[in-house]
């Protein structure tokens, strides 16, 4: 998929009207359901650091350049309990079911979460949820950037960190268009897949344990890739990058440098092979172009 040009913009295009669908939806949930849902508004700045914890609500954050600060939405809904406060440099959003929440178990729906902040910059992010998705549907500038769900994807346009970036699912997949952090970039799974168009960083760490993971990837100078999977598929493109000192290494699967089967283990170098790139799987193939 990496190589084909025509098959990135095709996921490229997928990836922006899904997210512009989910922005539409959420921005309705706002407009158009306003007496069914609770709104806050509260003071925001470009240096301050936005925490939000759910455990079964859908995490949705968008930027509104007009807004003077920012706002949190989520529906009326007995069943959970939303609390918001703010110290200091740092807001804090969290959404958590009532204690009798299981006697509400079949009936109970869980509202998004729809957060809107009033610019794409802002110092640290921290999202969290345990069975909830997490979509961003605007570009999002930070210090460290950090999003986390144990059953729920993730989903993004582009994500830039001065310092770290570290995005996580056990059960759920990561997709994105770009990804770029200074320091690093971290995307782990445990049985969802990573795919992510661009990823930018001096030191990049990919891992999934059944699934797949596809990604073009930029090593800034004196930088390390490590890109590992269990049983499935690792495949990238490191076109963008050059000084590579490059091992890869299968059990069973298949290794293949820009189209040619390099067997069970492979090891190439380019330039002053300054980067290092360690990529494995044990059952899964490893297809690399450079």
């Amino acid at each position: 998929m990496l190589k084909d040009t025509k098959a990135n913009k095709i996921f490229l295009i997928i990836l922006v009207v899904l997210l512009a669908l989910g922005f539409t939806v959420s921005r309705g949930w706002t407009i158009r359901s306003r007496d069914s849902r609770t709104n806050q508004s509260i003071d925001f700045a470009t240096t301050d650091s936005l925490k939000v914890s759910t455990i079964s609500n859908d995490i949705v954050i968008e930027v509104d350049n007009a807004a003077k600060g920012a706002s949190v939405s989520i529906g009326k809904n007995e069943s959970d309990v939303l609390s918001v406060s703010k110290t200091g440099r740092s807001l804090n959003v969290d959404v958590k079911p009532k204690k009798a929440w299981y006697f509400r178990f079949f009936s109970y729906s869980p509202s998004a979460l729809v957060i809107t902040l009033p610019a794409s910059r802002l110092d640290g992010l921290e999202l969290s949820s345990i069975s909830g998705d997490i979509r961003i549907l605007h570009p999002i500038q930070g210090s460290t950037l950090v999003a986390r769900s144990t059953s729920g994807e993730i989903d993004f346009l582009t994500l830039t960190a001065d310092q770290s970036i570290k995005l996580s699912s056990i059960s759920g997949s990561i997709n994105g268009s770009e990804v770029a952090g200074k320091r690093s970039v971290e995307l782990m799974s445990t049985s969802g897949s990573i795919e992510v168009q661009s990823v930018e960083a001096q030191d990049a760490n990919l891992k999934s344990i059944s699934s797949s993971i596809e990604a073009e990837v930029e090593i800034l100078d004196g930088g390390s890739l490590n890109a590992a999977s269990t049983s499935g598929s690792v495949q990238i493109d490191l076109k963008q990058s050059s000084n590579l000192k490059i091992q890869a290494s299968s059990t069973s699967g298949q290794i293949v440098f820009n189209d040619k089967d390099m067997g069970k283990s492979a090891a190439f170098e380019t330039g002053s092979a300054r980067n290092k790139v360690n990529l494995s799987t044990v059952s899964g193939s490893i297809k690399l172009w450079y």
